[in-house]
């Protein structure tokens, strides 16, 4: 997430708050159609923008179909840092419980907002979403570190799992056993594979950019007005956060976001692990040079679209390129129509998965909603532990063959 406004010392004095130390805030026990929850994470350079991203969220607030909630760790220029549980109406902010002292990059504290959110303000359907800087799959541990939610005070960020055993751990304690509707995130580099794999065990629905979040982030007021008006489907919801998104910032560059049937992901997943076994047995052969030649083609940015300085490339446009130049690939001639027939199949799932899709007009090819990690020179060590990297290798030991 680029989230560019400069922090200001006091900036929430003004901010119409109710706050107590001793305050209780009686919820609405009555289940309605959605909850709302923001984990976001303001112990870092984004606290400035976490007051604008609230009075947005005010002016709707809660009403009969939402709860709008937000578990905000916070930390200003000389004030010591804050965590607040919060209940938003429209034009006001009411603080629930206690001001406690939290580390938004600790899973414990993750699962302490979806515990509050799933007891407190039961519902048919929740919406989650992780606010911060994001850094893709990779959960890299040099300066600046990657992750998500990052908590400047300790340093700690949350990881791939720990997202995914805190989702795991409320699904399966609060939820019984029933998958969080929506997790979005409102930061960079998170429409990958990677991710929408690991998170397919915990929801439905996800919805983040692969390229970064521009920086004003969602557009919370547009999205909060429609629950005020309509009772929203989760399909029909991540759709609406998308079209929004894309209708805010039409006009400028660099922006995608895109909503991912998680239930659908695994043929893809199968496609990139089917992709991965062929290409680095053709680069064990003895024309390794020329597939090599092929393969780097394919991932040309001129050609395919990349993110985060290249980390990253859309895996639609990585497939499309492959069939392209499949001749350059030296298949045998057994192999080579079924790798074509394979292709043309995970090229066709991509609209079946991708439930809505935006993208600025500032790209040579089409960004179709799904980035994969592909490094043109060194593997980042992280990707070594991630939870995407344990259940499906293939990809990793074709990149450590076509790095050597």
């Amino acid at each position: 997430m680029s989230k560019g406004v400069a922090m200001k010392k006091g900036l929430w004095k003004g901010l119409l708050f109710v706050s107590s130390s001793f305050f209780v805030f009686m919820a609405d026990a009555r289940q309605k159609p959605w909850t709302f929850l923001v984990y976001m994470t303001a112990a870092n350079d984004l606290n400035a923008s976490a007051l604008l991203d609230l009075n947005a969220m005010m002016n709707i607030g809660s009403h009969e179909n939402v709860n709008i909630i937000v578990y905000l760790t916070l930390h200003e220029n000389d004030q010591p840092k804050v965590t607040k549980k919060l209940y938003l109406e429209q034009g006001l902010m009411t603080q629930v419980g206690p001001t406690m002292v939290r580390d938004s990059g600790d899973m414990t504290t993750l699962v302490e907002a979806l515990q509050w959110a799933c007891v407190d303000y039961p519902s048919d359907h929740i919406a989650v979403l992780l606010w911060d800087h994001g850094s893709g799959p990779l959960n890299r541990s040099q300066l600046p570190p990657k992750g998500i939610c990052y908590d400047s005070d300790t340093g700690h960020y949350l990881t791939d799992r720990d997202c995914l055993q805190a989702f795991l751990w409320a699904r399966d304690h609060l939820r019984a056993g029933h998958k969080f509707d929506i997790i979005a995130f409102d930061a960079s580099f998170l429409a990958s594979v990677e991710i929408a794999y690991t998170l397919s065990l915990c929801a439905d629905y996800f919805v983040a950019s692969e390229d970064s979040i521009l920086d004003n982030g969602y557009k919370y007021t547009h999205i909060l007005e429609q629950l005020a008006t309509q009772i929203f489907d989760p399909l029909s919801l991540v759709q609406y956060m998308v079209d929004v998104y894309g209708n805010d910032y039409i006009g400028d560059s660099g922006y995608t976001l895109s909503a991912v049937d998680l239930n659908g992901i695994i043929p893809l997943v199968n496609s990139c692990n089917i992709v991965a076994q062929i290409l680095a047995s053709q680069l064990a052969g003895k024309k390794r040079d020329v597939v090599k030649t092929a393969i780097k083609k394919c991932i040309n940015t001129n050609l395919c679209p990349s993110f985060d300085g290249g980390v990253y490339i859309d895996l639609c446009q990585f497939y499309k390129n492959l069939l392209k130049n499949i001749d350059e690939l030296k298949l045998s001639k057994s192999i080579v129509n079924q790798f074509r027939q394979m292709l043309i199949d995970s090229i066709k799932l991509f609209p079946t998965i991708i439930k809505a899709n935006v993208m600025s007009a500032s790209y040579k090819q089409a960004v179709c909603g799904l980035s994969l990690y592909f490094s043109r020179y060194s593997l980042d060590p992280s990707y070594y532990g991630l939870y995407w990297t344990e259940q499906n290798p293939n990809w990793l030991n074709f990149l450590e063959i076509f790095l050597t």
